[in-house]
């Protein structure tokens, strides 16, 4: 259908800004799925029980940081808050907006603890499907809410969850692959 771009329509279909009616679970959301989140991180790699499967989701978060950074320089799409003149979205993120950091971030974790998660936890098959499932919803909702605050198109995050997905699952993959597993937690 000429003239009909479909990013652009999937856009409005999503977006409210800061001030729409889910604006503050959005931004709460958005927070959430910021590379800061990561420093969660920290304490597990101080722990010796964990430390391994920590040090391997952080290498894998970092990966996927570093795909996303040269994608953006690459590919340098606007952000559709200055493309379509909207109102700037929390933190007004001037970089490009392809592909979506957020997105890839949060896919990254949920495809890590996917894979990861059978190595830790041999003997809770509903509780790994629990936190599994939770992370895959949680980075769909940090996703969205990049869209909805006008921060991405809905392509950027496509890319950035198939992106983030690709590198965890390969993370997980080494990690489960290299080395004895810590003890499983209890």
């Amino acid at each position: 259908m000429p003239g009909f771009d479909f990013d652009r329509e999937a856009f409005f279909a999503v977006y409210g800004g800061a001030n729409g009616t889910w604006g503050s679970f959005m931004i709460a959301l958005t927070l959430f799925g910021g590379g800061w989140s990561a420093l969660a991180l920290a304490p597990m790699i101080g722990n010796a029980r964990t430390r391994r499967f920590a040090a391997s989701l952080a290498l894998a978060l970092a990966v996927q940081a570093v795909l996303v950074w040269v994608l953006k320089r690459v590919v340098g799409r606007v952000r559709p808050w200055i493309a379509l003149g909207l109102p700037q979205p929390i933190g007004a993120p001037h970089d490009p907006s392809f592909p979506s950091g957020h997105a890839a971030g949060s896919f990254c974790v949920a495809a890590f603890l996917a894979l990861a998660l059978p190595a830790i936890r041999p003997a809770s098959p509903c509780l790994r499907g629990i936190a599994v499932g939770l992370a895959a919803v949680l980075a769909a909702l940090v996703a969205t809410s990049r869209v909805y605050l006008g921060a991405h198109f809905p392509s950027d995050v496509a890319v950035g969850a198939l992106l983030g997905a690709l590198v965890g699952a390969n993370g997980a993959r080494l990690y489960a692959a290299h080395g004895r597993p810590e003890p499983p937690i209890r």
